[in-house]
Parts: structure tokens; sequence; C-alpha cells
């Protein structure tokens, strides 16, 4: 059974997809893990960064829902990345109800794949809810400003009520940190402060153009300049998720 991670955030423009792009290509870049990047959101930015293609040659995560459909992952710029790549339509699902989405998702835990890294959208439905039951790890980017703390918040709820049924671990990813802002650190203070405090990862990604610059050009950031800072940060962030303990405890799940 492959390790399951989902990428999510209930706000946008919070680096959830730079996230789970970088996420799956360390795991087969440099972890040499056999990886699928699975793209449930609609906008398909995961699908382009990777493929340099708006769309899947024939195949996408509709194929989740149609199970007289063999799966088939398409190739991608990141070494021996696979994925299943997102469609426009993919929203058209919801109407099928979560029990439905619960059924597409777990055709990805018998698949010959070491790691599944998926790519929700921020709008909680059945994109974003149905993987987080498969339990494994969610691993959410948090924008240190107020506005995206209120995402969060219901982005929390969500976990503690999913974490009390299945194995669903939580890494919170301190990402577009501005360094000097005052602000800033007191929502970062905040978030360390509270009971999800543990679940804060030590590395803060800093707002940096060179994250956007290599995904641009379909890379991650270790690829386009190995000697910035930014590229080490990424990678020990990506490094220490893949090795995150996912399993809460019942302790953890009743403080949150």
């Amino acid at each position: 059974m492959p390790q399951i991670i989902t990428v999510t955030n209930q706000k946008g423009g919070v680096g959830k997809t730079a996230l789970a792009v970088h996420i799956a290509a360390y795991a087969s870049m440099a972890a040499k893990k056999k990886t699928l990047l699975v793209d449930m959101d609609g906008q398909r930015n995961a699908t382009f960064i990777t493929t340099g293609e708006p769309n899947g040659r024939g195949k996408s995560v509709l194929d989740l829902w149609d199970g007289d459909t063999s799966l088939e992952f398409q190739d991608t710029r990141f070494g021996d990345l696979k994925i299943l790549p997102g469609h426009q339509h993919v929203h058209l699902v919801e109407k099928q109800g979560l029990k439905a989405g619960q059924e597409a998702m777990s055709r990805l835990l018998n698949i010959d794949f070491d790691v599944v890294v998926i790519d929700t959208p921020p709008a909680a439905g059945v994109q974003q809810l149905a993987p987080l039951y498969l339990g494994g790890l969610l691993a959410a980017p948090v924008e240190p400003d107020l506005l995206a703390l209120q995402g969060l918040t219901s982005l929390l709820k969500v976990w503690r009520e999913i974490a009390s049924q299945v194995d669903l671990g939580l890494s919170l990813v301190i990402n577009k940190r501005v360094l000097n802002s005052t602000n800033q650190q007191m929502v970062v203070d905040a978030i360390t402060e509270s009971g999800f405090g543990q679940h804060v990862l030590p590395v803060h990604l800093t707002n940096r153009q060179i994250v956007s610059n290599a995904m641009k050009q379909g890379m991650p950031v270790w690829k386009l300049d190995p000697k910035d800072a930014a590229a080490a940060k990424w990678a020990m962030a990506c490094k220490m998720i893949l090795e995150t303990d996912g399993v809460p405890t019942e302790e953890t799940v009743k403080e949150g």
C-alpha cells in the first residue's frame, strides 16, 4: 500500500500546488521512490507544471470514478515522476457524493507506487475531502496572515473529524514567510503556541520569487538554483514531510 500525502487548505493562494509538486518531485527524484502525483484541482496547475500541457493525454482523475476503466498514468518533466492528470470538469463528481468519492479514491490504495501525493482544490467538497479518508498525511501550507488563519481553522476542524475515523496525520508548513514582518511573526507564534503547534514543520518557507520561477520552468527549486538558500529549505521540508509519522494519537485529536 502506498504512502498517501494529501496537500490541501481551504484558502487559495497559499502555495498548495507548489508544495504538492515539490513533495512529489523530492520523493521521486531525491528519495528514489516510485511516486504518483494526482491532480484533483480543476485548475490543473499541477498537471501543467509537471507536463507542460493543460490536459492529460486521454487520461485523467475522472477515471477513478469509472471502475471499468483501468488507470493509466502520464510521464512528466520531473524524471520518473508520474501524474494522474487533472480534468476541467472534475467538479462534476461533487454531484455523486462523498461516498462515491471515497470509493473512487480507494483505487489509489491498490496501485504499484511507493508514494501518492494528491493536490486538492481549496473548496471544501468531495474533491478535497474524499482523499483525506484514505488516511496517511494531510500536509497544509499555511501563509502566516489573519485571512489565511480563517481557512486553517476550518481545515483543522475537518482534520479533527476525519482523524477520529481514519489514521490521518497532520503537517502544517509555514509558507510565504516574510522574515522581517512583525505581523507574520505574531501569527506564526499563535500557531506554534496553539494545540496544533506540535504539527508545525520547523522549517519555514520564505516568500521567494525563485519558487514561482521554478514552477514556470517545470522544475523544483533545487534544480533551478541549487545554491539558493530556498533550495535547501524546500528540499528539507519535503524530506521531513515524507518522513513524518502521520498517525495522530487520541490525545492529539482531542486537543484540537
